[in-house]
């Protein structure tokens, strides 16, 4: 079986070279909308929508979320394992948590110097496994001094520290 074709020229033109169907020019990239006037500048660091939560009505909790904290425990014998944290701070205001935002490395830093120490000594740990009721007691002193007494929102500004999450793995 013998196929044949014909064709009307033999000069073969590319579709997106004729006139009518060529490919429409580059668009300007669109502008982006202009910020929100009650948005942060975005010139340092910004809260996330996720790190302060609740109060919607009156006498709602306010809930300030922590990065996790990762400890880790070292003795005599050396690095003998590492504790992960999920920490939350209810405070009486959203003054008070925009106070622990704003000032979150300082906050960090006393969680940090509460935590390590009596983790590697063992006061709070029952033999290897932590203990979360002395953890949160020991973060929750530590709180308090720092943001309400030290930080000027009042001794009453740390309502709870709420334990979200422990994890352990030795090594």
């Amino acid at each position: 079986m013998l196929l044949a074709f014909t064709f009307a020229s033999t000069e073969m033109i590319p579709a997106w070279a004729e006139e009518d169907t060529a490919p429409a020019a580059p668009t300007a990239p669109a502008t982006p909308p202009p910020p929100k006037k009650d948005a942060p500048e975005m010139t340092g660091k910004s809260k996330n929508n996720n790190d302060i939560s609740g109060g919607k009505f009156e006498g709602d909790p306010v809930f300030v979320h922590m990065p996790p904290m990762i400890l880790p425990i070292i003795t005599d014998t050396g690095v003998e394992q590492i504790v992960t944290v999920l920490i939350d701070i209810e405070v009486k205001n959203f003054e008070t948590a925009d106070l622990i935002h704003s000032n979150m490395p300082r906050v960090q830093d006393t969680l940090m110097r509460a935590l390590y120490g009596g983790l590697g000594q063992g006061s709070l740990r029952n033999g290897k496994l932590v203990d979360v009721a002395k953890i949160k007691a020991k973060a929750t002193e530590a709180l308090v001094d720092e943001v309400g007494i030290k930080g000027g929102a009042g001794a009453d500004a740390i309502r709870n520290v709420l334990i979200e999450g422990v994890s352990q793995r030795m090594l």
